[in-house]
């Protein structure tokens, strides 16, 4: 793109849906990650979705409108979704935004900084400056407008009407030390979420962790929709997770006491795999070689997910390009601490 792009009216795709470019306005707390999800969320939702343009911070999607509302339901790693409607030059903001129509009622103008981006650029003198050109047809609320319109300042400006500010409270209330039955060796309920979005698995369907633990993969899954499928080889576990289950009101299809080894005799008709499997010393392993229990677990997840669904998978070790089946599509990294890095690792069965 050039300096300056202006968003195109809204258009129909093959099957005749109205699309619209929107903008994510992502978290930031992964390099990668949250532009991923993105993409796997709108996918799981409405198929796939084109990216028009991204960079720090930021991508852009076309999708349909009534798409929207659902992706920010169940997405995790964005603040915000809103109509795309320009990407500027922040010095030609005021010619820039002269000719952008606005919808009916009262307005207010945000700009937020990503990372230092512009460092030279008010945030407040932008928004004033830009406030006053459509003030000249509507009026001014700061406090409750009928329409956000929203900067971002990265590698450009780019001009957004908000549409979905993502409620991201609830990660915080089910996080580990929040639940009736804990182990401190958990993913944060947001990467917890992240994953399963990254499988694609869409709601209704059968989403399985077979080292379900207490539970925070399957929570994440019942949270959205998505029907909640788990075993564990040690039975106080799987109890602990029907108990914290129970306690954020959720449901589940199956919870069992089962080792992973079997799990394509135990369940059927599952649609993807999510998992965090033990890293090491300190989980429990049934004092089972980590190496060996990987070796047997990873073929019996491709076993147990139907072809063409999606499997993730975090490991404390680089990513296989393929194993058993399992073809794969994207891997990500997130240093932990200085012994532990995570690798996100997604694959599709064949």
């Amino acid at each position: 793109m050039g300096s300056e792009t202006e968003t195109e009216a809204p258009h129909l795709d093959k099957r005749g849906a109205r699309k619209t470019l929107f903008l994510f306005e992502l978290s930031g707390e992964h390099p990668t990650l949250p532009a991923a999800e993105a993409a796997w969320c709108c996918r799981a939702e409405c198929g796939p979705c084109p990216v028009l343009d991204r960079g720090p911070g930021y991508v852009i999607m076309s999708m349909p409108d009534e798409a929207v509302r659902p992706v920010g339901e169940r997405i995790a790693l964005t603040h915000r979704i809103g109509r795309h409607l320009l990407s500027f030059d922040p010095a030609e903001a005021i010619r820039a935004v002269a000719d952008v129509e606005l919808p009916e009622g009262t307005f207010a103008v945000r700009v937020r900084r990503q990372g230092n981006n512009h460092m030279g650029v008010d945030c407040n003198r932008l928004a004033a400056d830009i406030g006053r050109v459509f003030s000249k047809e509507r009026k001014v609320d700061l406090s409750e407008p009928d329409v956000e319109v929203r900067v971002l300042l990265s590698d450009r400006a780019h001009l957004y009407i908000n549409c979905i500010e993502v409620d991201r409270s609830g990660f915080e209330a089910r996080k580990v030390a929040e639940r009736p039955f804990f182990s401190p060796i958990s993913l944060h309920p947001r990467y917890a979420r992240a994953l399963v979005n990254l499988t694609g698995v869409r709601r209704g369907q059968r989403l399985l962790d077979p080292f379900c633990g207490t539970g925070g993969i399957l929570i994440e899954a019942a949270s959205i929709g998505v029907r909640a499928v788990g075993s564990d080889i040690s039975a106080e576990m799987v109890e602990g997770c029907r108990d914290n289950m129970r306690h954020f009101g959720l449901e589940w299809d199956e919870l069992i006491e089962a080792d992973v080894g079997t799990i394509d005799e135990v369940f059927d008709d599952v649609d993807a795999v999510a998992t965090d499997p033990p890293y090491g010393r300190s989980a429990s392993t049934q004092r089972e070689p980590i190496d060996e229990l990987y070796s047997r677990a990873i073929p019996a997840i491709s076993r147990v997910v139907r072809p063409g669904g999606g499997v993730g998978i975090v490991l404390p070790r680089p990513c296989p390009d393929e194993h058993d089946g399992l073809e794969l599509r994207s891997a990500f990294e997130q240093r932990v601490h200085r012994s532990l890095t995570r690798h996100y690792c997604l694959f599709t069965r064949r």
